[in-house]
Order: C-alpha cells, then structure tokens, then sequence
C-alpha cells in the first residue's frame, strides 16, 4: 500500500428509469424490441467549475479532543472534512478509483468544464484517488502514477458508468478549449514534471499543480479540547519560512498563481 511518505510533519500550524410505458408494451409489435432506458440527464457546472474531493478519513476513527493532540504534536493530516471546509462542496460519492474519477467527468455536458479542481493526496510519484490517515502517515488505497496515467492514454481507453460505455474522448469532450485542471496535492509538479505532463497528456487540457507541499492551517485549537475546528480554515503552499497566519489564504483558487505553481499547457 503506498503511502503520501513525507507529508506529516509540515501540517502543524503551530511549527507549521424511469419515463418507460406499459412494461408489456414493448413487447404488443411482433418482432419490436424493448425501448432502452433513457440515457441520464448531464449536468451543466456552475460557472463552468467542478470540484471533486478525494475521501481520505482517519482509520480507525477519532474524537475531537485525539485530532487537537495529533495537530499540536505534529502528527495531524488533512482529510475529507479539510477539503470541504476549504472549497464549501460536499460529495455524496467520491470516486473510489481513477477510472470512477473519470466517470465523474461525464456526468456533465460536452464542452461544459471550464476549471476541473480534484483535492487530494499526492506525492512525488503517486496522485492518491482514495485512501486513508493513521498517526504515522497518509496511505493510498488508490492511486496512479505517470507510467500507469500514460497507459490509460494510449490503451484507448473504455469504460462503463451505469449502462453506458464512454472513451477518453467523451472525457476530453467534456473541457473546453481553454479549460484547466488544477490538481491541489503535495509534490504534483516536482521536478520533472512527469506526473502533472502525463496528465494533461491524458485529459488533454492545460493542468496546473505545485512543486512543494500544500500546507493545510486550521484554527487554533484548544489543549484537551473535546471539538477540532474547522470553520475559517485556510490552505497555502509550502515554502520557506511558511507561516499558517501570513502564507495561507481562504481564495484557494488563487493559488494557480503562487510562485510554487507549475503550469503545463496542453
């Protein structure tokens, strides 16, 4: 099982079917077939924005009062809750693998995503698609790298999502022409590019990610508090001296403009 390897220290903010007739009607006409399900109906993104927030939890659970002690001693990570407290969305279902990512792309309409946002754990190998925190690190249950994601690229990939079949090409007719894809993880764009270049390879539009570390800031916490707070947390990019009160902000959009920022055009 990999794992997010480097990423535990850097997180303390203190050091820092419907329409169907009769069911018996298809079948009155010798020889008609039945009518097939109507295909479901795509959504259209608001502002041209999708956020897609990977599920990292604490495994086993904890309670309040463990979180506050893991954040002050250094050995906290953000998780699923961080995400949706930074960005305000909620998921019902993350995906739960990278060809679930891409399902998650066609459910809305050609040419309709302007700004894909996937939030998640990464490192200098590995973009984790769905895992799990312990106190000792972040682990990934799934997760691609740049060899696997240029795979998926020259397989000629198919996949199903409910009953219906798509290709990479129903993904990639998904972004407009001038779209990008900023992947919010750890290391994405480390030097060499490989994993953020292999993935715009793959969806074909411009993709942004960071060269450093994406530093979570949370409230400050009570000692031997029983609830972690989250309300008014902010997220940054590492750098040197990074402080959580000068270097984070709630405009997490604007971090596409960070100096850690690296962007690959398509």
């Amino acid at each position: 099982m990999a794992e997010d390897d480097d990423y535990s220290t850097l997180q303390n903010p203190d050091s820092q079917y419907t329409d169907v007739k009769d069911p018996a009607s298809p079948y009155d006409a010798k020889g008609q077939k039945p009518a097939k399900p109507p295909a479901p109906k795509l959504k259209t993104p608001t502002s041209g924005e999708v956020t897609i927030l990977a599920r990292f939890l604490w495994e086993p659970a904890i309670d309040g009062t463990t979180e506050i002690a893991l954040l002050l001693g250094g050995k906290w990570h953000p998780g699923y809750e961080d995400y949706v407290e930074i960005t305000g969305v909620t998921m019902k279902t993350s995906p739960g693998d990278f060809i679930a990512l891409l399902g998650a792309t066609v459910e809305y309409k050609p040419r309709s995503i302007k700004r894909l946002n996937f939030f998640t754990h990464a490192n200098k190998t590995l973009i984790g698609i769905e895992g799990f925190m312990d106190p000792t690190n972040v682990f990934f249950r799934s997760s691609v790298d740049a060899s696997e994601i240029a795979g998926h690229a020259a397989s000629g990939l198919s996949f199903t999502v409910g009953k219906q079949n798509f290709s990479l090409d129903d993904v990639r007719g998904r972004f407009t022409e001038d779209a990008i894809f900023v992947l919010y993880g750890c290391d994405i764009a480390f030097d060499p590019t490989s994993l953020l270049t292999a993935w715009k390879d793959l969806f074909q539009v411009t993709t942004i990610g960071f060269k450093n570390k994406t530093v979570f800031c949370p409230p400050a916490q009570a000692i031997g508090g029983k609830d972690f707070k989250r309300k008014g947390e902010k997220i940054g990019v590492m750098n040197s001296g990074f402080k959580c009160d000068t270097d984070s902000t709630r405009d997490w959009r604007s971090l596409i403009n960070d100096p850690n920022a690296v962007k690959v055009p398509k």
